[in-house]
């Protein structure tokens, strides 16, 4: 192979810092009207799963449904909307016969893996976005839902959306599942 073949060979792969700065995101429903992105980066599976598969836990925080048996492994299911401080799933509208999930997975110690389900009321499709164009805020984070944000990206003049920083939702879900 020649010279000549082998730099235009290279020059049809993408720039490193060109792939480095979009990424993929989820786009999820919490509710009807609140439309959010999740990074793709750490999903392992979006799957539904019947409400009487779900094993609750008493006495622990609001906001999280129970277990559910996720391949021999336990699949802690909390309600995103309402962690973030809207009506809980349960008190929507909709049957709850079933819950769309988006399977988490953090890399622990020891190389073992983490799994976290967060039920959202849909997953529409995914987004590609450069990461410059989410914007933070200026301002002190003072909600909760504030405080679990990469920032916002304005798709449009129309359409911001709040953009999930994984290891924040991560933390705050360990740092204290009895009481919220």
């Amino acid at each position: 192979m020649s010279a000549e073949n082998s730099s235009s060979s290279s020059q049809s792969l993408p720039n490193s810092s060109e792939a480095k700065r979009k990424a993929h995101f989820l786009r999820l429903n919490l509710v009807s009207d609140t439309i959010t992105l999740l990074p793709v980066e750490k999903v392992a599976q979006v799957l539904t799963i019947g409400s009487d598969r779900v094993v609750s836990i008493p006495h622990m925080a609001p906001w999280l449904i129970g277990a559910y048996n996720y391949h021999g492994q336990i699949l802690m299911l909390v309600d995103l909307g309402h962690l973030i401080g809207l009506d809980p799933i349960s008190q929507q509208a909709r049957s709850l016969s079933k819950y769309t999930t988006v399977v988490l997975q953090m890399d622990g110690v020891n190389s073992a893996h983490q799994l976290l389900g967060l039920v959202v009321e849909k997953v529409n499709s995914t987004e590609q976005l450069d990461l410059s164009a989410i914007k933070t805020s200026s301002a002190t984070p003072n909600t909760g839902f504030e405080k679990l944000l990469k920032g916002y990206w304005e798709k449009s003049a129309t359409e911001v959306l709040a953009v999930f920083d994984i290891d924040l939702l991560w933390q705050k879900v360990a740092a204290d599942p009895l009481s919220g």
